[in-house]
C-alpha cells in the first residue's frame, strides 16, 4: 500500500508530510517481520515457586515481638529500682531546732523538729541511743510529750536494733503547749504508761 493511500496528505503541513514519508519508506525497507517460531507459539507457564515469606514473616514477628517483650521488661525493672533507690534514700533533715534525751548512763536520743508543715504537722527526726532490745516481741518503746512531768499524749512508738535507731515522725499538737518528752518502755501485756527509760 502507496503512502499516499495511506496518509492522504490533505491536511498535513509540508514538514509533517516529509516526516512520515520517510518513516513509510524506512518500514518498506525493513519489510515484513519474521515468522514466529513453533516454539513461541504455545505460552510457557513458569514453574509454581514454593513460598517461604510467610514463615519467615512470622518468625520475624516472633523475633521482634520477644525483642519487645524483653525491652518493656527491662524498662520496668529500671523503672522499679530507680523508685526503689530513691524511697531508700534517707533525704535530708532540715531541723529548726533539737531536744536532747538522757536516761541512765549510755542511753540517750536526740530529737530534731522540723518547720511544721502547711497542715499544722510537725516532722521530727528521733535518733535513740543504747536502748536494749526488748525481749518481748511485742513489746515496745513509745515517745510521749509530758505535760507537768507526765506522760500526755503519744508521738508514736518503736523498737530498737543495734546501737542506734534513727525514726521519722510526724506530730499535730501545738508544742508549746507540753512541758517536755518522755520515753517509755511498754511491756506487751500492759496497756497502761510503761516505765520511763528518757526524759528532757
Amino acid at each position: 500500500m502507496s503512502f499516499d493511500d495511506l496518509v492522504g496528505g490533505d491536511d498535513l503541513t509540508p514538514e509533517e508530510e516529509a516526516r512520515l514519508r520517510r518513516v513509510h519508506e524506512l518500514l518498506v525497507e525493513a519489510g515484513p517481520p519474521p515468522d514466529l517460531p513453533p516454539a513461541l507459539e504455545q505460552p510457557v507457564r513458569p514453574e509454581e515457586a514454593e513460598v517461604v515469606e510467610f514463615p519467615l514473616l512470622m518468625r520475624r514477628r516472633l523475633a521482634v515481638g520477644a525483642i519487645a517483650a524483653a525491652a518493656a521488661v527491662l524498662v520496668a525493672f529500671a523503672i522499679g529500682f530507680a523508685v526503689g533507690h530513691a524511697k531508700g534514700k534517707a533525704q535530708p533533715f532540715a531541723a529548726e531546732h533539737v531536744v536532747p534525751m538522757h536516761g541512765a548512763p549510755g542511753r540517750h536520743a536526740v530529737i530534731s523538729i522540723a518547720k511544721a508543715d502547711e497542715a499544722g504537722n510537725w516532722p521530727m527526726q528521733v535518733a535513740v541511743d543504747g536502748l536494749p532490745q526488748l525481749a518481748n516481741r511485742k513489746a515496745y518503746y513509745e515517745l510521749w510529750l509530758t505535760k507537768d512531768g507526765k506522760p500526755a499524749v503519744s508521738c508514736g512508738s518503736f523498737r530498737v536494733h543495734g546501737k542506734t535507731t534513727t525514726l521519722r515522725l510526724s506530730v499535730p499538737y501545738t508544742l508549746s503547749r507540753y512541758d517536755g518528752w518522755v520515753v517509755t518502755a511498754q511491756p506487751a501485756s500492759d496497756k497502761g504508761i510503761g516505765p520511763v527509760v528518757l526524759t528532757t
